[in-house]
């Protein structure tokens, strides 16, 4: 099923937010998004959680696929931190 506009517009405010590195979703905190932008398979959405060494980890187009070109990189920037005041 195609997105909705409403929704397509929701996902780019997102990762907008994302890739400035500062969102108000806790749940995002410490993730990261794919320096592959559109052409990484899990779309403009897709958050990672970075290994230890800080690269991304391995993703693919489909099961048995050929590898995201953004696998294994340096994400585009550090995971966001939470825009919220502490309480």
């Amino acid at each position: 099923m195609p997105m909705t506009h409403e929704q397509y517009e929701r996902e780019q405010q997102m990762r907008a937010e994302l890739e400035t590195g500062f969102t108000d979703y806790d749940g995002f905190v410490g993730w990261v998004i794919c320096p592959a932008r559109e052409k990484c398979p899990s779309g403009l959405r897709g958050v990672f959680k970075p290994l230890k060494n800080g690269r991304l980890p391995m993703h693919r187009h489909g099961t048995y696929g050929e590898p995201c070109i953004g696998a294994r990189q340096k994400p585009m920037r550090p995971a966001p931190v939470t825009t919220e005041e502490p309480r």
